[in-house]
């Protein structure tokens, strides 16, 4: 069976869609990377700004039917952990929220207050209980025997995978990424051995010019690591969402990325030109 992995979505349910039609992908399991709600509603080029729509519930809709009837697998991101926390109770989670996109979702999930106890109410009660209970369930990782796949990355010094903190799990960036976070100009080795597939850390912050996604290698013979988090309602002009194609072993078979409703292979490098309105 080939797998596809899918980057972070942040509430694109349009381009999403776009993505699920494409004629290989539509063969293949589906592994989506988490971060499917949140995002911002305006895309910036160097002289203009455009204005995009953010549909969280589609996404998640979405998400629940390939889930529920396709076997498909939904891993949780640090964004859907923000509303699962604070239906728990979480008064720092819910505040981090609130500072990262959370008071625009909850308008979007027709929530019309920033007080706590009614954002959590309402998360548990009516239309939003099921997708409450859907984000509940969702695992940290995916594995086989050839690949690896969770939203952020890993803690090096960690040797045991079961010992890995679910913030690692959700969060961890540089110290995954590079052999010296303070001197960021090395990849750092897989110690896995295993190709590992994360999102979490949209490409166009690691990197200039921008393909939609980053293949991680510390030299020839290293296992390559994959970032596919492409910026999707990030602010960035090509921000969209990415999608990386493997066989069963892990040898990459295709990519691609939506940008703007506009299907495009991953390794293309898109202009503002071809982009702009």
């Amino acid at each position: 069976m080939d797998y596809t992995f899918i980057g972070d979505i942040h509430s694109a349910a349009d381009d999403l869609q776009i993505l699920l039609d494409d004629s290989v992908i539509k063969k293949t399991r589906l592994v989506f990377m988490g971060d499917y709600i949140d995002g911002v509603t305006t895309r910036h080029f160097s002289n203009h700004t455009e204005i995009m729509k953010n549909d969280p519930l589609a996404v998640l809709d979405i998400l629940m039917e390939r889930v529920n009837h396709h076997g498909d697998i939904a891993l949780i991101g640090n964004h859907d952990d923000f509303w699962v926390q604070t239906v728990r109770g979480d008064d720092y989670q819910f505040q981090l929220w609130r500072a990262n996109g959370g008071a625009h979702t909850w308008r979007k999930l027709g929530i019309h207050s920033s007080m706590e106890m009614v954002v959590r109410t309402s998360l548990t009660q009516g239309a939003l209980k099921p997708y409450t209970q859907f984000l509940e369930q969702l695992p940290l990782y995916w594995s086989n025997d050839y690949m690896l796949a969770v939203h952020a990355g890993l803690y090096w010094h960690q040797h045991d995978f079961s010992q890995q903190t679910r913030d690692d799990l959700l969060w961890i960036r540089e110290p995954y990424y590079y052999e010296n976070e303070l001197h960021p100009d090395q990849w750092h080795k897989n110690l896995l051995n295993k190709v590992i597939i994360t999102g979490h850390t949209p490409v166009q912050s690691l990197q200039q010019p921008n393909a939609g996604y980053i293949k991680m290698q510390a030299n020839v013979h290293d296992t390559p690591r994959y970032l596919i988090d492409s910026g999707s309602r990030s602010g960035a002009f090509d921000g969209g969402i990415s999608a990386l194609t493997f066989d069963a072993k892990g040898n990459l078979l295709q990519s691609k990325r939506v940008v703007k409703q506009q299907l495009y292979d991953g390794d293309k490098i898109l202009n503002e030109n071809e982009l702009a309105d």
